[in-house]
Parts: structure tokens; sequence; C-alpha cells
């Protein structure tokens, strides 16, 4: 896709859909802890789970720089699990799909994505390997034409309903003391393989989505399931963090103008002794200062979208952009729960689940580690 009026067009018609899924949806979907099929389904009309999906395989094919912009249009106006669902498509999905994936790879994964059947997951983290990638204990042994792969992983967001799993294994220890080597990545089906268990979590945040355990046992997988190239998986990782980064600071910074706006509404109507109580400055600072922070993080991340579209390093822009995201969309947070007092703690509101949701995607100690800023 180029040309402005073709993207303004998609911005438009984003807009115009955010009216069939309103705030009482989300709401109703984090209650039930239930998947958003319909929204999911609607997105893929849409075009919105092929963004990153080159013409050729019928994608949409934007650019970074307009992906991260319409990741934070429709967290504006949805919220974190819509922003999420749309970077698990593009960004755990299509990206690595089509920089690292196999011909054969592109063929058999590229129309899940378009349909909207993908619904991609990254299996990374394990119980004692958060941060911590470079200690995972998952292993993967060459087994006949294949790999045997053991291990256990946590917090993996869709794993459950997912056709398309890009798993992070030890393939080999690490030579000469330097622990990136001997990750390998694989791309995978779980409805494919046996001896792959999930246990959902019950948790308090993204419930509409939904993060699991996941347990390998024994499980043959073919050679050609690997993604890029074998003990080389750090390298591949870290370009699908960079877009991970941009993508989640884009969805933090679009909830929080959702809530930025709800607060701002909510303090020109509601009237305290005689007067809104957006006529005191107490109320009026908080937000007006969270309001500067956002958009200093919105630059940040824009310029590493730009660079990652001229191929050029982006993983200060975006790494920082995550940490000012993070701590900006949390003091926005904090704000709206102040401006709508008492009744921020009312589900139907719908601060609360911005707020807890935010959360997840806000942890700025954790942010503040990232090796590319200390």
């Amino acid at each position: 896709m180029s040309g402005l009026s073709e993207f303004s067009l998609i911005e438009e018609t984003v807009r115009e859909t955010a009216k069939r899924f309103t705030e009482r949806y989300w709401i109703e979907k984090d209650k039930a802890a239930q998947f958003p099929k319909e929204f999911l389904d609607e997105a893929a009309r849409l075009g919105l789970t092929s963004l990153l999906v080159p013409a050729e395989y019928n994608g949409v094919n934007i650019k970074v720089g307009d992906y991260v912009g319409l990741v934070r249009l429709v967290s504006s106006l949805h919220g974190v699990a819509a922003g999420d669902l749309l970077m698990a498509y593009n960004t755990f999905g299509a990206h690595p799909l089509f920089t690292l994936g196999s011909n054969e790879q592109k063929r058999k994964f590229a129309e899940r994505l378009i349909t909207g059947e993908a619904n991609p997951c990254v299996a990374v983290t394990e119980p004692a390997a958060g941060s911590d990638t470079l200690s995972v204990s998952t292993v993967a042994e060459r087994s006949g034409d294949g790999y045997t792969i053991r291990g256990r992983k946590i917090w993996i967001t869709m794993s459950h309903i997912t056709r398309q799993m890009i798993l992070v294994a030890r393939t080999s220890s690490p030579q000469s003391g330097r622990r990136s080597e001997g990750l390998t990545l694989f791309l995978i089906d779980p409805h494919e393989h046996s001896g792959i268990r999930t246990s959902r979590i019950d948790d308090i945040a993204l419930r509409a989505l939904g993060s699991c355990e996941v347990f390998f046992e024994d499980v043959h997988v073919p050679r050609e399931a690997v993604l890029g190239e074998e003990g080389k998986g750090w390298r591949a990782l870290t370009g699908i963090f960079n877009l991970e980064r941009l993508s989640t600071a884009s969805i933090s910074l679009g909830t929080a103008e959702l809530l930025l706006n709800k607060a701002v509404e909510h303090a020109k109507t509601r009237v305290v002794f005689g007067r809104p109580i957006g006529a005191n400055q107490a109320v009026q600072f908080p937000l007006a200062e969270g309001k500067v922070w956002l958009e200093a993080a919105w630059r940040l991340v824009r310029d590493g979208a730009e660079k990652m579209d001229r191929g050029e390093e982006c993983a200060f822009e975006a790494n920082g952009g995550a940490l000012l995201a993070a701590k900006s969309s949390n003091m926005v947070a904090d704000a709206a729960m102040q401006v709508f007092g008492g009744m921020a703690f009312a589900q139907d509101t719908g601060i609360e689940l911005h707020w807890r949701n935010l959360r997840l995607l806000g942890w700025d100690q954790y942010r503040r580690s990232s090796p590319y800023l200390t």
C-alpha cells in the first residue's frame, strides 16, 4: 500500500469500526475472560492482521512508522487487548515470518495471518528466565530428521489458541563463554504436534486474551521448523524485540490517551462544591503533565520506527521509547484513577480495566534494566 489517502482511509475505517466495539464490549470480555473473536474477525476483514505482510502474499504491506501509528490509534479507541492483538499478528506473526522464514514457512503461515486464524505467540519466558532471555533451559536435541524438544514456558499470551508459535530453545551449549550462542527459533503449529500442553493462568490483566504455562514433553519437530539459522536465534530475537518494544510502547501510549480523554471529560462534568473539579489546578496539572510525557515518548517511538524503516539500528529508540511510554502511561492511569475517585473502582467505568492492563505493559523498573539503556 502506498499513498497518504490510502492510509487515511484505513484510519477512518478503524475509527468507524470503534462504534461497533464499545468499551462495554471490552469490559464484558475482561469479566468473562473471553476471547474477542468478533473484534478479531473484523480486524482481519480490515487488513489489520496483515499490515506487515508483503503485497505478493496479499497483505497490506505498510511501513513500520505507519504500523505503530495504527497500533496507537486502535489502542486509543479500544485499549490494551485490541492493541495487543495487532501486535501479536504483525510483530510476532508477520515480521519474523517474512524476515526470517523460508518460502515453505511463508506459504504455510501467511494465509492464517490474513484470515485471523493464526493467533501468533512467542514462547520465550520461563519460570527462571524472564527478562534474562539467555538463561532459557528449554532444549531441542537432534533426533532423526528433526529435533526433540523438552521444557516449560510461562506467561505466553494466546498460547492455548495459537496456530503460529515461535519457540525459543537451546540446541547447543554456549561456546567460548558467549551465552548468546546456541539459541534457536522454531516456528510451529502446536496443533500439529503431540506432547504440547497448556495451562491457563488465572491472572488480573489482559484477561480477554489469556496467558498460559506451556509444557513441551518430548515434542518432535522436523528440521524445516527452524526459523532462521540454527544457533543464531539471539540475533534474530533482537530484531523481533525491537519491534515489540515499539509496538508495546504504542499500545501503552494509545491506551493512556484513552484514559486521558476520559479523565478530562469527567473533570469537566463532575461538579463538587458548586464547580467542576477540573477547575482545580490539583486536577489539571497531573493531566497536563501526563500529556507532555505521552507526546515525548511518542516522538522517541516514531523516531525508532522511522529508523527501522530505513534499515538502521533502533535499539536505543525502541527501548527508550518503551521506558518513557511505561512511565508516562502509568502516570496518566494513576491520574485518571484520582480524577474519577471512588467511581474508578467500579468495573463499569472501564478505568480500573485500563489501569490493570497498563500495569502489565508498564514495568518501568524492568524497562530500565535494558542493556541498551545502561
